[in-house]
């Protein structure tokens, strides 16, 4: 009888077209030793693309609440600790 092995994620498989230029730039990549492959690559671009949303929705918010007189400006570290004191309480 065999065992399956169950990861933690499912692995899916995609197909994408690109420009020719832009596939030779990331063939070179992955020639060059910075990714192990393509899929690595392209990975690590998603990843980066979704960090990069993130921190822009926050910086939206952040620009949001201060329009709204809610933000607080920090000078100095003695004001950034008394700021993190004040939160963590």
């Amino acid at each position: 009888m065999y065992k399956l092995c169950y990861y933690s994620y499912m692995i899916s498989t995609i197909n994408i077209s690109l420009p020719k230029k832009l596939k030779e730039a990331a063939d070179a990549l992955v020639a060059s030793g910075e990714y192990a492959s393509f899929s690595d690559l392209a990975r690590t671009a998603i990843r980066q693309a979704i960090l990069e949303r993130k921190y822009k929705t926050m910086l939206e918010e952040a620009k949001r609440e201060e329009a709204m007189g809610l933000s607080t400006v920090i000078k100095n570290k003695e004001e950034l600790d008394a700021y993190l004191d004040r939160i963590a309480k």
